[in-house]
């Protein structure tokens, strides 16, 4: 927990709302910070990550008090990843402490409600910052449709994290002048500048997985499809990065399928990932359901090439159609999967990509540009009072 010791109060005061400080957000906040006085609020720290409670330079992180349940998310009957349910009263009471002129929840539930409540008690603008698609909310239960269409009306300023993003949020009858479409980014710093080697001495070409050990990370396809391309002779390392609780599955089935050459190397921080990606051929994405995939940020900048799942949110902004397969499709999947061993996709150019700082300047001149306009609106009720 930082709080400043010496408030910029020549500055707009900004809330934000997140579950955790994520640190591949700390560079759009501390930019964020350059423009606004800003409050970083988050809840307890959800059990699947390896993070570290998170500084943000220029700006005050404190956590609010609330609680936390878990619960496993499944298909088929088969666990594919867990869900983290927070209720943390502590935004309110952080939020009247602090008196922001705007604020920026980052997610659509709870603290978006209790940033509206505030909004509308004290006439402050609110901000949705938020990630979906329509593959990843198309299997919502009836509660959480209800939730988003709620949300649709009473939220007035949406931040989407891309095209996809923005797709969803039109389907929900959100008009387009109230989206600000950014991108999902990293902190390019990390992975622009050439790295030492973290693969020595192992069989290339090299093909890099990185992200948890869960079902909807599509690894078990991937396995799947590399055991299947040994066995027709093809020669390469297949190096997958990261932790989770179906890494001792994993292991067995690459054992029972007579996997060569296959490296699991437990998860690094996003600082030390850089000289895994210099030092890999292509980096594969087989997710079957992300909203975004920040691992295909980090790998174009890092200059690999990308073969990226079709049910990534970052798919269609980020790649050429040769980049992008359907891990579901066996077949689809082992023919995507030869042409990246044999350097036959493309590398994505760097120039897709919106940098940290574009991104923290995109909303802050849209949050600027709201905060005017509803101080003009206060104004216009404050003389129509006096005057009746």
């Amino acid at each position: 927990m930082t709080d400043k010791a010496d408030p910029d109060i020549s500055k707009p005061r900004l809330a934000l709302l997140v579950n955790m400080v994520a640190p591949y957000r700390v560079p759009v906040y501390s930019r964020l910070a350059e423009f606004f006085d800003l409050h970083v609020l988050h809840g307890k720290m959800e059990g699947n990550r390896n993070w570290k409670e998170t500084e943000v330079p220029g700006a005050a992180v404190r956590q609010a008090w609330g609680w936390q349940w878990t619960f496993q998310r499944t298909e088929s009957g088969k666990v594919i990843d867990k869900r983290f349910f927070h209720i943390t009263p502590g935004y309110l009471t952080e939020l009247v402490r602090i008196r922001p002129e705007a604020i920026i929840s980052n997610e659509v539930g709870f603290r978006t409600f209790v940033a509206l409540t505030y909004g509308a008690l004290f006439r402050v603008p609110v901000w949705v910052w938020w990630g979906g698609t329509l593959h990843t909310e198309r299997n919502l239960d009836r509660v959480r449709r209800i939730i988003r269409r709620i949300a649709a009306k009473l939220v007035k300023h949406w931040i989407s994290y891309g095209q996809t993003t923005t797709e969803y949020l039109l389907s929900l009858g959100i008009s387009h002048s109230r989206i600000l479409q950014i991108q999902n980014c990293v902190d390019e710093s990390w992975y622009i500048n050439p790295a030492p080697p973290s693969l020595p001495g192992i069989l290339r070409p090299v093909v890099l997985h990185v992200g948890q050990f869960i079902g909807r990370k599509g690894v078990n396809q991937l396995i799947e499809a590399a055991a299947t391309l040994q066995s027709e002779g093809l020669e390469f390392s297949l190096v997958l990065v990261g932790d989770g609780p179906d890494k001792a599955e994993l292991q067995k089935q690459a054992t029972d399928l007579n996997l060569r050459d296959v490296h699991f190397i437990a998860a690094r921080s996003p600082e030390k990932m850089a000289s895994y990606y210099h030092n890999a051929d292509v980096l594969v994405f087989p997710t079957i359901h992300d909203v975004w995939g920040l691992v295909a940020n980090e790998a174009i900048l890092s200059g690999l090439p990308v073969l990226c799942s079709k049910y990534a949110g970052c798919a269609a902004e980020l790649f050429a159609p040769e980049c992008i397969f359907d891990p579901l499709d066996p077949g689809e999947f082992v023919s995507a999967l030869r042409k990246a061993v044999r350097g036959e996709i493309p590398r994505a150019d760097p120039a897709v990509l919106k940098t940290s700082r574009e991104v923290a300047e995109m909303i802050a001149v849209a949050i600027r540009a709201a905060m005017e306009r509803k101080m003009k609106e206060n104004a216009q009720r404050w003389r129509q009072s006096e005057s009746g």
